[in-house]
């Protein structure tokens, strides 16, 4: 008589076993440094470029058009993720990802919420 259950993790060899960080990726650090770019770039354009000039320009185009479009990228990608294998936040990762397009460190508090509701 064979059993529908698997062997607890234990008894399986260590190549069989589930790796908790399996499918889930490199996406926590790749937000932070994505969010960290942003806020850098942000700090830089606010404290020493004057608007209008072309370095102001160019700092600006790259934290509004680049950074923060790849970090809610990468926050969804994250959620998505996460939804499959141990659990995410949900419907809630699509108004992170929206608010991430204009003010991408709102990612800590996406973070934040991942790991109260993984706890």
């Amino acid at each position: 008589m064979s059993s529908s259950r698997s062997p607890p993790p234990s008894m399986l060899h260590p190549e069989d076993r589930p790796d908790p960080a399996d499918g889930t990726g490199p996406w926590t650090a790749a937000l932070l440094a994505g969010t960290l770019a942003w806020v850098a770039l942000a700090l830089v354009e606010w404290r020493y470029l004057a608007p209008g000039t072309s370095p102001w320009a160019l700092v600006r185009s790259a934290y509004t058009l680049v950074v923060a479009p790849g970090v809610a990228a990468v926050l969804l990608h994250d959620a998505r993720v996460r939804d499959a294998t141990v659990g995410g936040v949900g419907a809630v990762r699509w108004l992170y990802a929206l608010v991430a397009l204009v003010f991408p460190p709102v990612s800590v508090g996406y973070l934040l919420h991942r790991r109260l509701r993984a706890a």
